[in-house]
């Protein structure tokens, strides 16, 4: 996900719209343990890149390393024209943040993480 928004060079509307929707939930009275959120790859996916014309698919595969903890899973991400899909992914972060967000109940695609 960071990589996608680094990629298109969506930087300044990621933060613009990462903000927005933060404001949103203090405005829902959403409690300060729920503050702090992760997006999930595929939640990323869902909510920016399926739709996309020159999104192919995405995959994940696990990668081993010369260490045992250097292995992971990483997340592939599909396109015939991967130039046109980032900026196709700029575009649509830009939309997102320029337009008004309605009032919603907490989103599929966050995870509420309580700090311990």
């Amino acid at each position: 996900m960071r990589r996608c928004v680094e990629m298109c060079n969506g930087q300044q509307a990621w933060n613009v719209l990462c903000h927005q929707r933060h404001d949103q939930g203090h405005a829902r009275g959403w409690t300060p343990e729920h503050e702090d959120f992760t997006w999930l790859e595929t939640a990323f996916c869902e909510e920016f890149l399926r739709h996309l014309a020159w999104f192919g698919g995405m995959d994940h595969e696990w990668r081993s390393g010369p260490r045992l903890e250097q292995g992971g899973f990483w997340v592939l991400l599909w396109s015939k024209e991967p130039r046109r899909l980032w900026w196709e992914l700029r575009e649509e972060l830009e939309r997102e943040c320029s337009s008004p967000q309605a009032a919603q109940e907490a989103p599929p695609w966050l995870i509420w993480l309580s700090p311990r």
